[in-house]
C-alpha cells in the first residue's frame, strides 16, 4: 500500500514536471521570432528560459542523488549480507581513491606557468595543484584501465 502511494506521488510529480516543461517551451516559442537579437530574446523570454534551466538542474540533481543513494544502499546491504562478494568492489574503490589522493597530494605541483602571468590570467598555486592533480588523475586512470584490459585479455589466453 505504501509503495502505491509513493509510485502515485512520483507519477504525479513527473507529469507536473512534463507539463511545466511543455508550457515553458510553448511560451518561449510563442514569444520568439527569427529576427531578434540575443538581448531582445533575453528580454522577451529570458525568465522562462531561466525557469526551464532550474527545472533541468533540479531534476538532474534529484536523479544523481537517487542513483548514488540507491547504489550505496545496495552496496551496503550486500556488504552486510555477504562481505566476501564485495571484496572486488572494495578493492576497486580503494585503488580509485589511492590514485586520486596520490595524484593530488604527491604528483601535482603548484607551478604557475609564465604564459598565464603574461596574458593576465591570475592562477593561484592551489588552482594549479587542483588542475594538475585532476589531469594526472585522468591520465593514471587511463593507464590503469588500459593495463586492466590488457591483463584481462592476456590472462584469458592462458586459462
Amino acid at each position: 500500500m505504501e509503495e502505491n502511494k509513493i509510485n502515485s506521488a512520483l507519477t504525479g510529480l513527473r507529469l507536473v514536471i512534463i507539463a511545466l516543461g511543455v508550457i515553458l517551451v510553448a511560451i518561449i516559442i510563442g514569444k520568439s521570432n527569427g529576427e531578434e537579437s540575443f538581448v531582445e530574446g533575453e528580454a522577451n523570454y529570458g525568465v522562462y528560459l531561466d525557469w526551464m534551466f532550474y527545472i533541468i538542474y533540479t531534476v538532474g540533481i534529484a536523479c544523481s542523488i537517487a542513483a548514488v543513494g540507491f547504489g550505496v544502499h545496495a552496496f551496503v546491504m550486500k556488504l552486510v549480507n555477504d562481505f566476501k562478494s564485495q571484496l572486488g568492489t572494495l578493492a576497486g574503490v580503494s585503488v580509485f581513491a589511492i590514485i586520486g589522493l596520490a595524484s593530488y597530494f604527491i604528483l601535482a605541483d603548484g607551478a604557475v606557468l609564465n604564459a598565464y602571468e603574461v596574458s593576465g590570467i591570475t592562477v593561484s598555486e592551489s588552482e594549479s595543484i587542483f588542475a594538475g592533480g585532476s589531469m594526472i588523475y585522468v591520465y593514471l586512470l587511463f593507464v590503469v584501465a588500459a593495463a586492466s584490459i590488457i591483463w584481462a585479455e592476456v590472462s584469458s589466453i592462458f586459462k
